[in-house]
């Protein structure tokens, strides 16, 4: 005779199991639902905050985009998909400018379900985005801190050198008014202005040209969770991918 009284048991104990876990399931998407809905608000345009040198029309942003680097950009160019995405939405795009088209920003993780999961709530530092665009195998990765007006002009003159390309990580305060670290690559620079198109991938933003001066000053803030100096990341693609 087979006993059948043990049964009983073992499944409430399943069931308070299974329980707590879905709550906790409930618990945690409405914990990354408010955490969303915060981001979005935090990182909102608000045009009548910008600095007054920034510039979103005209002439001199018309001709920036129809240089041979922004078209490339600008062919297969999307802004973040998080609000905390900044970073590897950059990279994303500095790859499919570089030829290596990528479908997701979580792709670049390759597979590091842990490491996304913090970017999504917590976003990444100058040192994080390089490493991950050095993952990639794209070529040379080079941090650069605390350069000065005139190496930054410097920098933003060798655009033209094929797979040449920049990610800029700053405090969006001194430029758009709301404090908060960002990044986004450079698609072009226009010496007579002294002024960058900043290919911002935060939506709502658009394309801008931004001094040089005031982006220098940008950069050179503190990411309070690194507490180091915020500045670019060069990537200088090898000869498989430069353009």
């Amino acid at each position: 005779m087979n006993d059948t009284t043990s049964s009983a048991p073992i499944k409430a104990p399943s069931r308070r199991r299974a329980r707590r876990w879905a709550l906790g399931l409930v618990l945690l998407l409405a914990v990354l639902g408010a955490l969303t809905w915060h981001g979005r608000t935090l990182v909102a345009p608000h045009p009548e905050r910008f600095a007054s040198g920034v510039s979103t029309a005209g002439l001199a942003l018309t001709e920036l985009q129809q240089t041979p680097l922004a078209e490339r950009f600008l062919r297969d160019f999307r802004t973040q998909e998080l609000w905390s995405s900044c970073g590897p939405a950059s990279l994303r795009n500095v790859l499919s400018s570089l030829d290596r088209p990528g479908e997701r920003e979580r792709d670049l993780f390759q597979g590091d379900t842990l490491a996304w999961l913090r970017m999504a709530v917590t976003g990444m530092t100058l040192d994080e985005v390089a490493a991950l665009a050095e993952a990639t195998g794209i070529g040379q990765v080079q941090v650069r801190r605390n350069l000065s007006k005139q190496e930054l002009r410097t920098l933003f003159e060798s655009l033209s050198t094929p797979g040449r390309r920049l990610i800029v990580n700053f405090d969006r305060a001194p430029i758009h008014g709301v404090s908060l670290g960002h990044f986004s690559p450079i698609g072009g620079y226009d010496p007579a202005s002294d002024r960058v198109l900043l290919l911002d991938v935060t939506p709502g933003f658009g394309l801008q040209l931004v001094p040089t001066a005031l982006l220098a000053a940008a950069m050179r803030t503190q990411d309070p969770v690194s507490e180091r100096s915020r500045g670019l990341i060069q990537i200088d693609a090898g000869p498989r991918d430069a353009d």
